[in-house]
């Protein structure tokens, strides 16, 4: 979601593992509630690949000193989707309040708006634009503090970071932390081991030269990555679910964002239609993060078109998780590219920024 450099400089690795991120992130959101090994493996390294990303590309040379127009630019970005999306669910929650099944009244609804977190084991997919922002300019006001102090020092703010974030939510419960505070610290803790990774090899692709190498290090490191993820059982850091340990999450998001890297840097030499494929995805991933929910909300109609009963559809909605993801992949998709993208409004709404679709070179260019 961040952009990869100050000239604009696509990189085709990045942008394809930020597409396998939203695929992942889809995947999750069609089988919840339903835990199982996906959910648990997946959960464990998804929402953490965005963060490590953000700090993977962070241009210090040119944000250090200007922080201001970075924390603009990125409130733009993240919290105009984010307020306009969550205001206009408000408003029809007063509107239609029986379209949507939840315990909560619409003056419940306000209130969990405003605490800016919750409620508890219902919180919507947009609290993460506000926690990636947040994170992410904390740890740019990190880097501008601490970017001369020995490296050791700035690896010891990530256990630190993980350490406070647990406190705070031992705090709180059974309430969640208003405005997730000790998520924005877990984000800023994989930010930070983004930055130290571009620090160690840059944005290089992560192919070590041997095939056979690196295809033994994924298949280890994703049977380690699944036992790991279930020892520490499913997380949701939305709702403050880090698992059984915030250390165990940290080594499992760092692992399987390494793992997605690896993979990312083959699929960069695939074929340019499997390329041009996860890229469209990675650029695109915001829109389609914000958009893909609405997708769900088609599976009964189309179930009961074709002859199920609404008892079968609600008795059978484990079995249906094809069926939403296939919907928040065929649908978002073309809705962003075609639709979204190409409209000024919705391009604001979504992206915090309005496009201008050039019809001479079938792009869409970002304007302020």
């Amino acid at each position: 979601m961040p952009e990869l450099a100050a000239d604009q400089t696509r990189i085709e690795w990045i942008d394809i593992a930020k597409g396998i991120g939203i695929l992942s992130v889809i995947m999750v959101h069609a089988i919840i509630p339903n835990v199982n090994i996906i959910t648990t493996t997946l959960s464990s390294f998804t929402i953490p690949l965005f963060f490590i990303m953000a700090g993977l590309t962070y241009n210090a040379s040119r944000h250090r000193h200007n922080l201001r127009k970075f924390a603009k630019t990125r409130g733009r970005q993240f919290l105009i989707p984010y307020f306009i999306l969550q205001i206009s669910m408000i408003i029809l929650f007063y509107l239609i309040p029986n379209a949507v099944d939840t315990y909560l009244t619409p003056n419940e609804v306000v209130f969990w708006f405003l605490y800016g977190s919750g409620p508890p084991m219902q919180s919507t997919h947009l609290w993460f634009l506000p926690v990636l922002y947040f994170g992410f300019l904390l740890f740019a006001i990190l880097d501008r503090l601490v970017a001369d102090v020995p490296r050791a020092v700035r690896i010891l703010l990530i256990p630190a970071f993980a350490l406070l974030a647990a406190i705070i939510n031992q705090l709180f419960y059974p309430m969640l932390v208003p405005w997730h505070i000790s998520a924005i610290l877990v984000a800023c803790a994989y930010t930070i081991i983004g930055n130290e990774l571009q620090k160690e090899g840059g944005r290089a692709s992560w192919k070590t030269g041997s095939r056979t190498r690196d295809l033994t290090v994924i298949l280890l490191a994703t049977v380690s990555l699944v036992l790991v993820s279930e020892l520490n059982g499913f997380t949701d850091i939305a709702v403050d679910n880090l698992g059984l340990s915030v250390y165990i999450y940290l080594g499992t998001g760092t692992l399987g964002t390494l793992i997605v890297f690896i993979v990312s840097s083959y699929l960069a030499d695939f074929p340019a239609s499997v390329q041009r494929w996860f890229v469209m995805l990675g650029n695109a991933s915001q829109e389609i993060y914000e958009f893909h929910p609405l997708t769900f909300l088609l599976v009964p109609p189309i179930m009961l078109l074709a002859g199920w009963t609404i008892p079968d559809i609600v008795a059978g909605y484990d079995l249906l998780w094809p069926l939403r993801f296939s919907l928040g992949v065929v649908i978002s998709i073309p809705v962003v590219l075609y639709v979204i993208r190409r409209n000024r409004l919705l391009s604001f709404i979504f992206t915090g920024t309005k496009s201008r679709f050039n019809r001479t070179t079938n792009k869409v260019q970002q304007v302020s």
